[in-house]
Order: structure tokens, then C-alpha cells, then sequence
């Protein structure tokens, strides 16, 4: 795959989420930096080989408020002649996010920068980092949007993303962006729209002129940022629905999506295209209209019925609690939701997402000597998840949390990491003494 295609497919949310995950923060080398002070840490970046000079930059994201003494050093580090430090240092800008009268100007200087690393271009990396300013970095963010340079255009909209709606005032320069006919780089304005989400309302038309495109990428972020922009973005329901019917299975999936974050907006129309979905021969196309629909009511209560007879078909739902969380909004009074989501807890490979639902929904009293009896099962997966529903839902807290302690302690790694962190998460949830 050419880095060109790389970066088309990884634009805008997929390329920082990728980004992050690949910030380099497992190595052993920076875990050894993180026991060093600030100052040895701003020290080590002058000086050393690469790869400590990679780790100290890495450390120094870590830091907080303590990080901004270093700030002139991590400035000075964006000019390293490696490029995989240069990197490092604007993630850590961007993370610090402090001192911008210094940072921002330092990080709009290396929009251009090409050089590729393991982590995405630098260029990607200043861009992201700029946009966590929020801002204070617009001065720098807008020319660059007029910029011959194809690189720091599309730099200045990731930064935009990530500034969200502090930088709605460049609607209008996204607007005609999206008017050039460069698909790549149409890409990146979508996304930036859909970062600025509701105050985008004003590129909907140019939007929804982009769900019409031959390039399935451009219709799938246009899908999202509509989605973004949510009840003001209904004049795109028709354009949505035949997406949903006739687009790729990534559009379709996405127009599904966008259709709920509109809502009842869409009409009786757009529900009825939801309802027909849930018969798409892609599960993650069903799962998005059935989540869609549950944002819709009343306009979608005659959803219920097709749902619940689906429920009763393990195949179309995996896992069901979705469909199962959609249907008790829909007809709280069916037994079919909490039926289903009993039957996860037993039988699904994904258990976790249906002791969460049980927990979010109204349960009747009479379930809990259910839930209370899988506690004993010989199961570890659906002790642990029946514990889980039970402290979800506030009763039975006592026996629950004891079979959490227990499976903590467990031999086998899986369930006493799993299990640890369950319990974890239920602590922190409970307000303090």
C-alpha cells in the first residue's frame, strides 16, 4: 500500500485514533524514563542517542502541568534530524497543550513536514497536536487551508477536527474545499466538518452533494459528518436512504448511524428504510438501524415486532443486547429483552455487553434471583458478567462484589485481569465515603 492510499484510508478520525494507538508508549526504554524527574527528562532530549531522545519525548506527554518547563526543549526537539523524535515532540505539544503563544507558531511550521514515521507523517502529527490548542491556533490553522501546499491544507484540517467547534468559523473555507475536485483531499474536509459537528449546518448542502460521489470513502465520512451534525442536517434523509439501500456495506452501515443522530427528524420515511435494514445481509449494518431506531421513537415503535421475532434468531444479532436495548425503548413492557440478554450472559461470546444493558434498562424484581443464581454457575465468564449485571443494576451488591474478589484472585491471567478490571470500574462508578 503507497503512503498516498495509507493516508487517504487513515484521514481524519481513523488516522487519530491510529496515530494514538501507535504513540510508542509500551516501550521499555520510556517506561524507564518515567521514573526520571522533568528535568532529566528535558535534558535527555538534547542530548543521546535516538531512541532516548524518542523516550524522553514520550515521558514528557506524560507530565501534565509539570511538563512545561520543558516546552522550549520539546520545541527545539521538532527540528531533531530524526524524524520519529520530531514526531514524538509534537504528540507531546499536543498532549501538554501548554505555553501556546510558543508552541502554536512552532507547530504550524512543521505542517509541511513529509517525513514518514512509524506513527504517520509529521506532518499529521503537528496538525493533530495544533488542534489541541484549540483556539489560540487558529491565527495559523486558517491560511494554511489556502495553501498551495496540498500537505499543510490537509494538516490545518486535521487540527481542525481535533479543535471541534472552536473552529467553526472556518465552515466557509471547508465549504469550498469540499467545491475542489480533489477527493483526498475533500476527505480531510469532511472530517474536519464532522469534528466541528453541529456548527457545520451550513455545508449540509455540499454534503449531502457528496454522498452522490463515485468514491465510497468520500460517502462514508459525508455520512458521518451529517451524522455530526445531527436534526439540522435533515434535508439529507433522502439522499441517506438510498445510501442505505444501494451503498457499500461501510456506507451503509454509516447512513444507518447518521439517521439516528438526526432523529425523528427523518420522518417516517427514514424509519421505514431503518426497518428495512434490519433484514441487510450485513451484521453491522443490522446493528447500526436497530440502535438507530431506538432513538426514534414513536415514530419507530412499529419496529418493535420485527425486532422481537428477530431476537429469536441468534444470527441476526451478535451479540443481541443492542437489539434487546432497542426493543425495551421501544416496548418496555416485552419480556423478550431481558429474556435475550439473561440468554447472552450464558451463552454469548460477548457477555460483558449484556450484563451492561441489563443494567442500563428497567428490570423487574423477579430477575434478580436469576441473575443471583448464575453467581454459582460453573461458568467463570457468566459469573463474572452475572456480578457485573447485579452491581450494574444496584442490587445484590454484597455476593456480587465477593464473586468479583474471587475471580481477581483467579490462577488463570484472562479472568483475574478481566475480572480486576471489572471490579475497578464498578469502584470508581460508586461515589466516595
Amino acid at each position: 500500500m503507497n503512503s498516498e492510499y495509507s493516508i487517504r484510508v487513515l484521514s481524519g478520525l481513523a488516522l487519530a485514533i491510529f496515530l494514538a494507538a501507535l504513540a510508542g508508549r509500551a516501550e521499555a526504554a520510556e517506561q524507564a524514563a518515567r521514573q526520571q524527574t522533568v528535568a532529566e527528562l528535558t535534558a535527555q532530549l538534547s542530548v543521546g542517542d535516538a531512541a532516548a531522545r524518542l523516550s524522553a519525548a514520550d515521558s514528557l506527554a506524560e507530565q501534565g502541568e509539570a511538563g512545561r518547563a520543558a516546552i522550549p526543549a520539546l520545541i527545539r526537539a521538532l527540528n531533531d534530524e530524526d524524524g520519529e523524535v520530531r514526531v514524538a515532540s509534537a504528540d507531546a505539544l499536543g498532549r501538554l497543550a501548554l505555553e501556546p503563544d510558543k508552541a502554536v507558531p512552532a507547530l504550524a511550521a512543521k505542517l509541511g513536514d513529509e517525513a514518514l514515521t512509524r506513527r504517520g507523517p509529521v506532518w499529521a502529527l503537528a496538525g493533530l497536536a495544533l488542534g489541541s490548542y484549540g483556539r489560540p491556533a487558529l491565527p495559523h490553522v486558517t491560511p494554511a487551508l489556502k495553501s498551495r501546499s496540498t500537505t499543510e491544507c490537509r494538516a490545518a484540517m486535521l487540527a481542525i477536527y481535533r479543535a471541534g467547534k472552536e473552529a467553526k468559523e472556518t465552515v466557509p473555507e471547508l465549504i469550498a474545499i469540499l467545491q475542489k475536485n480533489d477527493p483526498q483531499t475533500r476527505t480531510y474536509a469532511i472530517n474536519a466538518l464532522l469534528g466541528i459537528g453541529p456548527d457545520a449546518k451550513d455545508a449540509v448542502p455540499e454534503l449531502i452533494q457528496m454522498l452522490s460521489s463515485d468514491d465510497f470513502h468520500t460517502q462514508y465520512w459525508a455520512c458521518r459528518a451529517l451524522g455530526a451534525i445531527g436534526p439540522e442536517a435533515r434535508s439529507a434523509t433522502d439522499e441517506l436512504v438510498r445510501c442505505l439501500k444501494t451503498g457499500v456495506a461501510s456506507v451503509r452501515r454509516n447512513a444507518a448511524a447518521a439517521m439516528g443522530q438526526i432523529g425523528t427528524a427523518i420522518g417516517q420515511k427514514g424509519v421505514d428504510a431503518l426497518v428495512a435494514a434490519l433484514s441487510d445481509p450485513i451484521q453491522p449494518v443490522r446493528q447500526n438501524a436497530v440502535v438507530a431506531l431506538g432513538d426514534l421513537k414513536p415514530l419507530a415503535e412499529r419496529a418493535a415486532p420485527v425486532i422481537e421475532q428477530m431476537l429469536q434468531e441468534p444470527s441476526k444479532f451478535t451479540p443481541r443486547a443492542t437489539a434487546a436495548k432497542t426493543l425495551w425503548r421501544l416496548d418496555p413492557q416485552s419480556p423478550t429483552p431481558v429474556e435475550a440478554l439473561l440468554r447472552d450472559l450464558t451463552e454469548n461470546d460477548e457477555p460483558w455487553v449484556a450484563a451492561q444493558v441489563l443494567g442500563e434498562i428497567k428490570v423487574a424484581d423477579s430477575i434478580i434471583p436469576r441473575l443471583t443464581a448464575l453467581l454459582d454457575s460453573p461458568d467463570v465468564w457468566t459469573r463474572q458478567y452475572a456480578a457485573v449485571a447485579l452491581l450494574e443494576m444496584g442490587a445484590e451488591t454484597t455476593k456480587a462484589k465477593a464473586t468479583l474478589e474471587e475471580l481477581s484472585r483467579s490462577n488463570h491471567d484472562e479472568t483475574r485481569e478481566t475480572a480486576a478490571a471489572a471490579l475497578e470500574k464498578i469502584n470508581a462508578k460508586q461515589p466516595s465515603p
